[in-house]
């Protein structure tokens, strides 16, 4: 076999895609991550270079790479369960493998393998269909197994999860494009999902905004126009759920504060409006009751602060908190069921935010074409933006994982 472990010039070529799985209360489960290469940078075996680059890349993070109980899952061949230099790689507890290739490669050595990979903590999910039915002993030895709906027909999909139905593991719906897709699995019993549908749901129907959503705009307009500590407050008291939200954004770990905010009075001497503006538009993503809503509020939060700190180099300090609300406001469209030159139109919003989101102006503008590439995982892209703004590969990817880790943190304050 040939050695699938990276060399450094395919660490340095190799962009990271990560996709939220999720579970039936909408709330991401873990992620899984996967490597995509721009043009012809592709290494020999994409699949044996994909799992060795995000091995290295979780070798090397810290203890509290990933808030506890979230998993990441990585595609693997089962050839790879018998190259000890890419086990030796892993980091024990919480990673999973997403198992495939010929169920011909699964004997004594490979089973024994994977038994030493559970007593590390690391799970096994069988990614391929042929792998439950030509395996039974790989099967027992499996935490998740995964359907893909984009590629089974509704009937085949639930005669496969039928013959699940009893088993010690769990079942990942992937291929979640769309809501039917989401409530027929949700509805078959399904407890994970996996899909774009999660990072970008469709846009229903123009609609009315929900009371609490209309409110959220008042406070929105008041803030941008810098009203009293005290007339902001008293809008936030005609929803108090509203205002306990939005102290506990502030309060949580990921904002570090060193004094407790106890009111939005407090946190308006305590962050300024500008910092307060951007912890408002997030409640824009929380006052409905969508089905997706927990894993878009989590994209966005991370779309937000990834713009935000790749922006540390490349713009000006002043402008980052547009960056952050940049982030912020481009999936309104979303909540709000109308386009965003609509939504934007309502909100009192600088007209530098307006033109990077509905324009794409500036650097900022290609900051966010970035981000919704990478969310994407179009690697050409993501490589022809990422030159012109003078950003690397690996900047880009740790990046990516900081983003994350840090919106984990800010949405357990939920």
């Amino acid at each position: 076999m040939n050695d699938p472990l990276p060399h450094s010039a395919e660490l340095q070529r190799a962009w990271i895609e990560r996709q939220p799985v999720v579970g039936r209360d909408g709330d991401t489960f873990g992620y899984e991550l996967r490597q995509h290469y721009a043009g012809a940078a592709a290494p020999v075996d994409p699949l044996a270079g994909s799992a060795a680059v995000l091995a290295h890349l979780l070798g090397d993070l810290d203890d509290d790479w990933l808030p506890e109980g979230k998993r990441v899952f990585i595609q693997a061949d089962l050839s790879l369960l018998g190259d000890a230099d890419f086990l030796e790689l892993l980091p024990d507890g919480r990673v999973v493998l997403d198992l495939s290739g010929d169920v011909a490669a699964v004997d004594e050595a490979l089973l024994l393998a994977c038994d030493a990979l559970r007593r590390r903590r690391i799970g096994l999910c069988l990614d391929d269909w042929a792998l439950v039915e030509g395996s039974p002993e790989l099967l027992i030895r499996a935490e998740f197994v995964k359907l893909d709906l984009s590629v089974l027909d509704a009937l085949t999909f639930y005669q496969c999860y039928a013959r699940l139905k009893g088993l010690p593991l769990r079942c990942i719906a992937r291929g979640m494009m769309e809501s039917k897709h989401y409530r027929f699995c949700r509805d078959a019993g399904i407890e994970l999902f996996q899909g774009y549908f999660f990072t970008r749901p469709e846009i229903v129907q123009a609609r009315e905004p929900e009371p609490g959503l209309a409110q959220l705009v008042q406070i929105f307009d008041l803030v941008g126009a810098q009203a009293t500590p005290r007339e902001i407050e008293d809008a936030f008291k005609r929803s108090p759920t509203l205002m306990l939200k939005l102290l506990g954004y502030i309060n949580s770990a990921g904002m570090g504060m060193v004094r407790k905010v106890t009111s939005v009075a407090h946190a308006v001497q305590i962050l300024g409006y500008k910092q307060l503006y951007r912890w408002i538009a997030l409640l824009l993503y929380t006052a409905g009751q969508g089905e997706t809503s927990a894993a878009l509020m989590k994209t966005v939060l991370t779309r937000s602060r990834l713009l935000e700190l790749l922006g540390r180099d490349i713009v000006p300090r002043h402008e980052l908190d547009n960056l952050f609300v940049i982030g912020m406001v481009s999936l309104l469209d979303v909540v709000f069921g109308r386009p965003l030159i609509e939504v934007l139109a309502r909100l009192p919003l600088p007209e530098p935010v307006i033109r990077a989101v509905l324009e794409q102006e500036g650097v900022p503008g290609m900051l966010l074409m970035l981000v919704e590439a990478l969310e994407a995982g179009e690697s050409d892209r993501v490589d022809s933006l990422a030159q012109a703004l003078g950003l690397d590969v690996a900047k880009i990817n740790q990046t990516q994982w900081d983003a994350m880790r840090w919106a984990e943190r800010m949405g357990a304050a939920t």
